[in-house]
């Protein structure tokens, strides 16, 4: 299967909670979704939890998703929920939403 065509990409929103913000979570979020060459954002709201939209070729879609579970050093998740959502294939970085 050829990856580098989006229409083989994935897009899924993750809602993320637990000690995940002033701990350095959407800076780190940021480094792991560069490193596997996703676009997408992550943003702290405002119940505590952290919002994180990725897309990217399937085997780094699981790779990220592995990590959101594990965290960040300095976090602690209690809970991570993913969805499905719909490709942006404008998108071309990921990006921390203030």
């Amino acid at each position: 299967m050829n990856y580098e065509n989006k229409n083989d990409f994935i897009r899924v929103r993750a809602l993320v909670s637990g000690r995940v913000q002033h701990v350095g979570f959407r800076y780190w979020t940021c480094e792991q979704a560069e490193k596997l060459g996703l676009t997408g954002s992550v943003e702290n709201l405002s119940d505590g939890s952290v919002e994180v939209f990725f897309q990217g070729r399937p085997d780094r879609i699981s790779e990220m998703k592995l990590k959101l579970k594990r965290g960040s050093p300095l976090s602690v998740v209690s809970q991570v929920i993913f969805y499905s959502e719909q490709i942006k294939p404008d998108e071309t970085f990921f990006t921390s939403l203030l």
